[in-house]
């Protein structure tokens, strides 16, 4: 008996310490998560205020000086005729070369930071519907409350928000042969919710993912940042929905330098 209780007592002590270091790897686990998220949310933010200075530097620099060139080629267009032809259709070329440039400006700067943001979250969110629908030939339908326009919402929120709705955009574009898409933008108990649906062929948001694609993940983790929610109904052959909750104000201290809107 002695010797069965001295075993007992050292499987015991071998399943303790096995509960104890179980616990310990928990633990850092959990620690590593959440630097790991604090890390992305660094990293998200960095690149935000990246775009953001970039894009500032594309209008004032190469914008600006474009459009000085601009007005230049266009007077030296109007000082030449059909007196002087070879030199007018040169400098017609020069114009049409500094439109075409002016454009691809234009579509790099809505590349780095969403058009009208500066106008608030409703129109943000009109525009990339116009230009959704014009790249895509899909009807973006907007529906926002009104009382958005009174509200004070972190730029952070909004473009975390504008993300996930390109992303949303994107796929719906390349996999849901979609005729119409909705979305309704509300503010709740001092939550920010917009519902992205379309009417496609819809997806199963428990299937394995595919291998490199991280479009749920990402937005996933887009939102959960700061502490919002994300929740995706669809079923086969009855369209998607996906469902997007942030909080009006940005909690983590690391993003406040980026800006606010009102």
């Amino acid at each position: 008996m002695r010797h069965l209780t001295e075993g007992q007592m050292l499987v015991n002590q071998a399943l303790v310490d096995k509960i104890i270091a179980c616990q310990h790897s928990e633990a850092s686990l959990r620690t590593s998560e959440q630097q790991l998220h604090a890390l992305l949310a660094h990293q998200r933010a960095s690149s935000e205020a990246e775009r953001k200075r970039i894009s500032r530097e594309i209008h004032d620099c190469l914008g600006q000086n474009l459009l000085a060139l601009r007005l230049d080629i266009v007077t030296l267009h109007q000082q030449t005729d059909d007196r002087h032809g070879s030199l007018h259709d040169w400098v017609s070329a020069a114009l049409g070369n500094i439109d075409e440039t002016l454009r691809t400006v234009k579509h790099l700067l809505s590349e780095l930071r969403p058009a009208g943001l500066e106008l608030g979250v409703v129109a943000t969110l009109e525009i990339e519907a116009c230009k959704f629908t014009r790249a895509s030939g899909i009807v973006c339908d907007v529906q926002a409350d009104g009382r958005l326009d009174d509200l004070q919402i972190d730029e952070a929120i909004v473009l975390s928000l504008y993300r996930v709705l390109r992303e949303s955009l994107d796929n719906v574009c390349r996999h849901s042969l979609a005729s119409r898409v909705q979305l309704h933008l509300a503010a709740n108990e001092d939550m920010l919710e917009l519902s992205i649906s379309d009417n496609g062929v819809g997806f199963t948001p428990q299937a394995p993912r595919k291998s490199g694609s991280f479009g749920l993940a990402t937005q996933q983790e887009q939102v959960s940042a700061y502490g919002g929610t994300l929740v995706v109904d669809s079923a086969h052959l009855q369209g998607a929905c996906l469902v997007v909750r942030l909080p009006l104000t940005s909690s983590q201290g690391g993003l406040k330098g980026i800006g606010r809107l009102t």
